[in-house]
């Protein structure tokens, strides 16, 4: 599964242990997703109809359409099972795209038992056919050892494969093991060629990858302001760790202008996706004043569902909001915390699993892990938090007695 979850928490930077993790990448072909192209249109009643009758007359294409059409719901609830069916016959007769589908079902274990063999052996069939996404799953399998011996280096060579067929996340992934070198010898500016290749087909997470590379200086000249593009390009398309990537430099006024409401919008909307390390930059907005008001309770609230979520925190901001903890009244501590708990309750964490669609292969998606580790920069913290520093509440002093 392709690893881009967030790089930037506020405060955080890139790390080799960040990129290590991009190893693990797979192509799911399930249709909507998080970066979704507009979806189908829903299938009328007698459109499935006639479009199901066709398939049972042997129409291969009729198959795939029904399968797929059951993977989305485009003729009412999600059923699975029926895709499995459809694709398994549709891939029987030697459809590639049916057996990668197929094969994502195995994997996901969606509407079929699990089974990484089962997974492995469809990628194959699909693979031994030049199927693009086919040969990128079949990558995915060798470099993960997922049904399969491991082999990194073979799986590098599908993903090449697939990545000079077109295939943006195969490009993406590309990338980043050169990025990484974890199959081979690293080179970062190879890895901004193949990433630059990627951004032309206005793939949101290559646009995020190749700010992180314009912002941290791999393989290219640090450009902040073309990180901030990059980083814009990618949230426009609701990505929620470019999202937070760009309310983190409107936040410190780095490649753009100083926008502390800017900042505060774009954490806000990337938390409303379950965004972790946004809960941190949330945090840290309410004690500097973001929204033109410092409000320690709801900086605490934050903080407590950072806390919650595992998320890392830079130990003098935990060490600052504990205290500021304990400052609050009993009836302000349960605030927070109910609206800390209420908040992760309603946002669960981002599926690892969630399809992305690709815009060169209609009705055919990918999916990402997005879970991704950060490494803290605590120097950017100090200088964000020096901005606006927070001042506890006085409580009054009683006149002495003499």
């Amino acid at each position: 599964m392709t690893c881009i979850r967030s790089i930037g928490s506020g405060l955080t930077m890139i790390s080799s242990e960040w990129l290590r993790l991009f190893a693990s990448l797979a192509v799911l072909a399930t249709l909507f997703g998080s970066y979704a192209a507009a979806a189908p249109k829903d299938l009328t009643d007698g459109e499935f109809s006639r479009l199901l009758m066709k398939a049972e007359n042997g129409s291969l294409s009729a198959q795939t359409e029904i399968a797929k059409a059951y993977a989305a719901g485009r003729s009412g609830s999600v059923n699975y099972q029926e895709a499995a069916r459809w694709y398994r016959r549709a891939a029987d007769q030697g459809d590639p795209d049916s057996q990668t589908n197929l094969g994502v079902l195995y994997l996901l274990g969606q509407g079929v038992i699990h089974d990484d063999l089962q997974a492995f052996r469809w990628f194959q069939r699909a693979a031994a056919s030049d199927y693009p996404l086919g040969l990128h799953n079949l990558g995915i399998m060798y470099s993960n050892g997922w049904g399969v011996v491991k082999d990194p280096q073979h799986g590098l060579e599908l993903l090449l494969r697939a990545a000079n067929a077109g295939v943006e996340v195969s490009q993406v992934n590309v990338a980043l093991a050169y990025m990484n070198g974890g199959a081979g010898p690293q080179d970062p500016e190879l890895a901004v060629k193949w990433l630059k290749r990627a951004v032309k087909h206005g793939f949101a997470p290559a646009n995020f990858i190749l700010g992180i590379a314009y912002e941290t200086g791999q393989g290219t000249k640090v450009d902040l302001g073309k990180a901030a593009e990059l980083y814009r390009k990618a949230a426009e398309q609701n990505m929620a760790e470019a999202q937070n990537n760009l309310g983190r430099l409107y936040l410190q006024g780095s490649g753009v202008t100083r926008n502390t409401r800017e900042a505060l919008r774009l954490f806000s909307a990337a938390a409303e996706q379950g965004n972790r390390q946004s809960y941190v930059n949330l945090a840290l907005c309410y004690l500097v004043a973001c929204g033109s008001v410092v409000d320690p309770i709801t900086a605490y609230s934050w903080y407590l569902s950072a806390r919650s979520s595992g998320v890392a925190i830079p130990q003098h901001l935990s060490e600052r909001l504990s205290a500021i903890g304990e400052e609050l009244s009993e009836e302000q501590h349960q605030r927070a915390k109910l609206h800390s708990q209420n908040w992760i309750a309603q946002h669960p964490g981002v599926d690892p699993r969630s399809p992305v669609q690709l815009s060169h292969v209609p009705g055919t998606a990918v999916a990402m892990d997005e879970q991704i580790p950060t490494l803290s920069n605590d120097e950017v913290l100090k200088t964000s938090w020096h901005q606006t520093p927070y001042t506890p509440q006085q409580l009054p002093i009683p006149r002495s007695v003499r």
